[in-house]
């Protein structure tokens, strides 16, 4: 008998079982387990003699006929067998076998990664300003962009935004409850880079018709059509149909790359409107082609600008790079307003080694963002809303607190609709219906429910973030600052340049100016 060191538990499914139902029939786990796992007895039944041999090799389970063997950790794999996980060694079979790297949905997952949990709000008390009255006292939530560059500036009823997913990623079932649920909370929604589904014109407005005289949801939100490299489904009557464009530059899940949509999910109606075949797959470039410095850059925030008749704000969609030299680019080449985007972000599909493995922190990205626009001047009027695992309002207030105007919410948004994370997006095959573009899968989600349903997130998450702006002393979140929050731990507080709790100073490394982002971001 070996040593004991195994870690796993064996779960031999009876009913599947070829030995449970005719004994002596079937021994071939007994045969392939080199560590005597299983033995079997006179009667020619095969039996788990000793569970804790089990070293999870999984020969067993790969060899039995009716995959009737699980194998399973009995204690978490990052803590007994990192860095070779069951995930990875699976990983590293599939590059073996088939010559292809990984691809997959949704952003970074696992490990450590510095987020806005090491942080902790400091409330009100004798020595600073009363805390406010959440029930009997109103709290003042408005965001307003483009108001000194353009005729009709978006005035969001809250700070939040429903991040860029294009249609051919989604469903048209789910950009169309994105519509609605943003048609309730005043707030705006953004096509992503996959053309306007033309439901969404008109539900985003609260009408429930194409006529625009049935009036059902108030008080009306705001669609946002985005610029993109690839320009798919890009027109003057698309451009124009928006209350807003956004010049998207990069995202969270995979900076430095363009987007990706396979050609399982390019049905008719996805091809229609994004200008290719059915069936191909949609690559974006990874960068403008026709903007090489950026003196272009200005020039096609310019020419978008005529081609809107300067009605709209400009907004501009960041990746997780370098924040500050790229907030000062953005602003140079008239930016109303900048979203950038964490490396927790999501996506439909990227390849996983991008997704794990590349960009900056969502927390991180903060204080050099902020101390570029302060240092232009432009801080609050040029607006800065955060993206990258923001999921509620305690998140919210600590990135306003920490400078910027607002958050938006892409994978939490999917999650209100019902997603559970399970990664596939790619695949096309999402049980929810929110990612797929199968007919059948899409049926099962509907769009009114799955609009209110998003509009109850929203309104739940405000009411959040009111709550903690209220407790702390404001009546107002432009009121908010770092303040109010303190860093748990020395990683954070050097990161972040925020107070360290007991310390009560922020680190040296801060005092002398040495952290503010501007050496470099």
């Amino acid at each position: 008998m070996p040593p004991v060191n195994g870690t796993f538990c064996v779960t031999v499914m009876k009913d599947r079982c070829i030995n449970a139902r005719m004994p002596g029939k079937c021994a071939t786990c007994v045969e392939v387990c080199p560590y005597n796992v299983y033995a079997i007895d006179r009667a020619g039944q095969v039996h788990t003699q000793n569970y804790n041999a089990c070293v999870g090799c999984r020969i067993c389970s790969e060899f039995c006929p009716e995959d009737a063997i699980r194998i399973n950790p009995a204690e978490s794999e990052f803590l007994v067998r990192s860095p070779w996980t069951f995930p990875q060694v699976e990983e590293i079979h599939h590059k073996a076998l088939t010559g292809e790297y990984m691809l997959r949905g949704f952003g970074t997952m696992g490990g450590y990664v510095p987020s806005f949990d090491n942080i902790t709000i400091v409330p009100s008390q004798i020595s600073s300003p009363a805390p406010r009255d959440k029930y009997r006292e109103e709290c003042n939530m408005e965001v307003v962009i483009g108001e000194d560059t353009c005729e009709h500036p978006i005035r969001l009823h809250y700070p939040f935004v429903f991040a860029a997913m294009s249609f051919g990623a989604l469903s048209k079932e789910a950009r169309m409850a994105l519509a609605i649920g943003a048609a309730q909370t005043g707030i705006l929604s953004c096509t992503g880079e996959g053309g306007l589904v033309q439901d969404e014109t008109w539900l985003i407005k609260g009408f429930e018709n194409r006529e625009r005289t049935l009036k059902r949801w108030e008080p009306g939100g705001y669609l946002v059509v985005q610029w993109s490299t690839g320009r798919w489904g890009v027109s003057a009557d698309y451009v124009r149909a928006g209350d807003a464009v956004e010049v998207k530059i990069g995202q969270g899940a995979k900076p430095g790359m363009g987007g990706h949509l396979l050609g399982a999910k390019v049905t008719a109606e996805v091809a229609a409107v994004r200008g290719i075949p059915i069936g191909s797959d949609a690559l974006s470039p990874c960068r403008y082609y026709d903007v090489t410095e950026p003196a272009d850059m200005k020039r096609m925030v310019a020419f978008i600008r005529d081609v809107t008749d300067y009605q709209v704000p400009i907004l501009f969609k960041l990746g997780p790079s370098r924040p500050y030299e790229d907030i000062k680019a953005c602003v140079e080449a008239g930016a109303d307003m900048i979203s950038i985007d964490g490396l927790v972000g999501g996506t439909g599909a990227s390849p996983a080694v991008v997704t794990q493995g590349v960009g900056i922190p969502t927390v991180a990205l903060i204080p050099p963002a902020v101390q570029a626009l302060k240092d232009m001047g432009v801080h609050h009027k040029v607006k800065l809303f955060v993206l990258g695992g923001m999921r509620s309002g305690l998140d919210a207030y600590k990135a306003m607190a920490m400078g910027a105007d607002g958050v938006g919410f892409g994978a939490a948004a999917e999650i209100a609709m019902g997603c559970r994370a399970c990664m596939a997006c790619h695949a096309g095959r999402c049980p929810y219906g929110i990612t797929s573009q199968d007919p059948e899968l899409r049926a099962r989600l509907n769009p009114v429910e799955a609009g209110q349903q998003l509009a109850n997130f929203v309104k739940a998450t405000a009411e959040e973030l009111k709550i903690l702006t209220m407790l702390s002393g404001h009546d107002d979140i432009r009121d908010l600052s770092e303040e109010d929050l303190r860093a748990m731990e020395p990683n954070i507080a050097a990161i972040t340049g925020l107070k360290l709790v007991g310390y009560e100073r922020r680190l040296p490394l801060w005092e002398n100016g040495a952290g503010n982002g501007s050496n470099g971001g």
